[in-house]
């Protein structure tokens, strides 16, 4: 492998560069979709999907330090065979593009809702994914760098947050605890656990961490722990700030508790959330674009032909996502093709690669 993909990166821009990808879109309507289920129940809901999210990292865990010198991509053809493996792959490759196109598609939807009426849709989403091409072109640890500076715009959300204590709040919607039941409650921790997608970025990135057999699980922990602390934040005081049919009947809670906030120095907080909101949107991307083009190259300048053609694939995808009437539809289909992908092929491989362990000690006993 050439220089580009061996450039290295320390565990703490691995951190960032998970919650970057994690934090997106899906946090703005989370609250509504898990009070339909969950009701008042629904930030027990997040801290549930994040325990599922914890095992799967574990797994991962487990599955990469077998083979602390080989990408993702390679460890399937090691495992599965030249054949099998690519195919898996192209697989993978397949459903990064799918992600970040439905993603993007959302995204545009969003700003052309609550900014940016009368802006072409192919407008916005030449500039998102124009963005997201520019940086996943570099190499890792740029990308890792922009994400640890942009960082700090979570510290600024949630400053502006407190803005809504102002407001009334009813901290007698989440009670009695526990009221919804506890299937209605992981009802809504499916819900939850494909909004906080974007934590297998450690399958392609583990190769490029400097000491990457010392301290994984703690750092990939944290990184968990702060999404799911962060995700129960917000559904919590939109739970709070919300009457239940409110709640169940608008789409972005998380902007709508900014909209009615007005002071002398800031007007309309929620468009204030939302400017700063598109940074880390576009990090997804980025995050996509780059795991895309790592699935299926080994080399540098394969990696960025590959992230350009990305990019033109996910602009047209993303195109005709938006002519989509139904596109609630197709974004459920994906996540079930998406859950396999990212849950039951990695179990698979570290089954196979505990199973072949074995046969090769009971082969040399």
């Amino acid at each position: 492998m050439e220089a580009h993909l061996n450039i290295s990166i320390t565990r703490s821009q691995l951190f960032f560069l998970i919650i970057k990808t994690q934090i997106g879109i899906g946090l703005l309507s989370l609250p509504s979709k898990i009070q339909s289920s969950a009701k008042g129940d629904a930030w027990i809901s997040v801290l549930i999907a994040g325990g599922i999210i914890q095992l799967l990292l574990f797994i991962y865990s487990r599955l990469l330090r077998k083979f602390p010198d080989l990408t993702f991509s390679r460890i399937t053809v090691e495992l599965f065979g030249s054949y099998i493996g690519k195919v898996i792959n192209i697989i993978y490759y397949v459903f990064f593009i799918f992600i970040a196109a439905y993603a993007t598609t959302l995204y545009v939807q969003l700003v052309h809702t609550w900014m940016l009426t009368y802006t072409p849709s192919w407008v916005l989403e030449f500039l998102i994914i124009g963005t997201g091409v520019y940086l996943a072109h570099e190499n890792l640890r740029v990308i890792a760098r922009f994400f640890v500076l942009t960082s700090v715009l979570f510290g600024c959300l949630i400053l502006l947050s407190f803005f809504n204590f102002t407001n009334e709040m009813h901290i007698t919607n989440i009670l009695p605890i526990g009221q919804s039941g506890i299937e209605q409650m992981l009802r809504g921790s499916e819900k939850t656990f494909f909004s906080m997608l974007g934590f297998e970025v450690i399958l392609y990135f583990y190769t490029q961490v400097q000491n990457n057999s010392k301290g994984l699980i703690r750092i990939v922990s944290l990184a968990n722990c702060f999404v799911t602390l962060f995700y129960t934040y917000f559904v919590f005081i939109c739970v709070i700030g919300f009457s239940p049919k409110v709640l169940g009947q608008i789409n972005e809670p998380v902007l709508y508790i900014f909209k009615g906030l007005t002071y002398q120095v800031f007007d309309r907080l929620d468009l204030i959330f939302l400017t700063i909101w598109f940074i880390p949107m576009t990090a997804t991307i980025v995050s996509y674009l780059c795991m895309a083009g790592k699935s299926l190259s080994t080399n540098q300048d394969s990696y960025r032909r590959l992230v350009w053609f990305s990019g033109l694939l996910v602009f047209i995808l993303g195109w005709c996502l938006s002519t989509l009437e139904k596109l609630d539809s197709f974004g459920k289909w994906l996540e079930y093709g998406y859950f396999i992908i990212i849950t039951v092929i990695p179990l698979l491989l570290w089954l196979v690669s505990c199973l072949r362990k074995k046969s090769i000690k009971v082969g040399i006993s």
